[in-house]
């Protein structure tokens, strides 16, 4: 399950965007916190001989990879943004500022154009990059476009994000190298309150296809689903992502793409629950013996209470399963509305 870590992370990243301000002229723009995915402390690494979930494992490093690149991103933004609140807006369209474009200023064999449009209660942008050197908007790809709301203590926004223009400039990828972005679309959107960080983080992605290379045998994945994620006021939260790829890790599977899905949910002390499954969808799929299913709980230390594999995969694997169902904290039904 920690394949799904890098196709999510790349996407999270870039949503926290490079949005700037002059010093004259306070723009909203997205904050790393608006899209940081956070788990409990139980959902972390931890020693000691207690088994832990396969489920949870993918949860902990999808969340761990997401946040990698969004801290690299706003580092980066941060540089950025130092340097243009010196500087004057490049050109002005009405209540649209324009800066650039301007070189990357790390070297890279990029260029960047910023297209900030104030508005009532925060501001609607758009990112363009294109090769160092670029004279013009025109010789650009639009990479990101989206907006930004504030009413008090809550923000909102999205954007939608073109991978194809990430595959075009590969210089922007971050510390996910094994992973080649094939092409596609996501749009993201999302919902904060400053104050309890109660948030809700959506992705849609249409037709993303991502290359794994390497000790992942160049396997091919594949998102036309929502990826979404939760976080109430108290601490607790949900997690809940859809895939398409190749799971032969056990042999339980060939080279055909079957729908991988993950449900998890936990509570502000950290119990969690959470369910998965791998299923031929229209006919296309070639696991050993059909549709494949788990379910998991975990206590607040982060391990497992019980887990269970439906047959006649339980039957291949005879210590998989073990604990009482009854010892969830979370009920099943926490996991019905993702």
């Amino acid at each position: 399950m920690t394949r799904f870590a890098p196709l999510f992370a790349l996407s999270a990243t870039l949503a926290t965007g490079c949005f700037f301000a002059n010093a004259d002229e306070e723009t909203a723009f997205v904050e790393a916190d608006d899209v940081r995915i956070d788990l409990p402390e139980s959902i972390a690494a931890r020693e000691g001989g207690q088994v832990r979930g396969l489920l949870h494992l993918g949860v902990e490093s999808t969340a761990g990879h997401v946040n990698r690149w969004v801290t690299m991103l706003v580092e980066h933004c941060a540089r950025v943004i130092a340097y243009l609140d010196d500087v004057q807006p490049s050109a002005r369209e009405g209540n649209t500022r324009i800066y650039g474009p301007y070189d990357d200023n790390d070297g890279r064999d990029l260029a960047w154009l910023v297209r900030v449009e104030s508005i009532e209660d925060g501001a609607n942008y758009q990112i363009y990059v294109g090769g160092r050197g670029a004279a013009d908007q025109g010789a650009m790809a639009l990479l990101m476009k989206g907006d930004l709301h504030k009413d008090g203590s809550k923000r909102s926004g999205g954007f939608e994000l073109d991978f194809d223009v990430v595959e075009k400039h590969p210089e922007m990828k971050g510390p996910d190298a094994d992973m080649s972005v094939v092409g596609g679309f996501v749009a993201v959107t999302f919902e904060r309150d400053v104050e309890t960080e109660q948030k809700r983080i959506d992705l849609d992605f249409q037709a993303a296809s991502f290359e794994y290379l390497g000790w992942l045998d160049d396997d091919v994945f594949y998102s036309d689903d929502k990826y979404s994620y939760t976080r109430d006021a108290e601490g607790g939260g949900s997690f809940d992502l859809t895939l398409y790829g190749e799971w032969d890790d056990y042999g339980w599977s060939g080279p055909e793409r079957e729908k991988a899905s993950v449900q998890a949910a936990w509570d502000a002390a950290g119990n969690g629950r959470a369910r998965g499954s791998i299923l031929e969808v229209d006919g296309v799929g070639d696991m050993k013996h059909g549709d494949l299913f788990l379910d998991e709980c975990q206590g607040a230390d982060g391990f497992l209470t019980w887990r269970a594999l439906n047959e006649p995969y339980a039957l291949e694997a005879p210590g998989y399963g073990f604990g009482d169902p009854k010892s969830c904290e979370i009920e099943e039904s926490a996991l019905d509305g993702l």
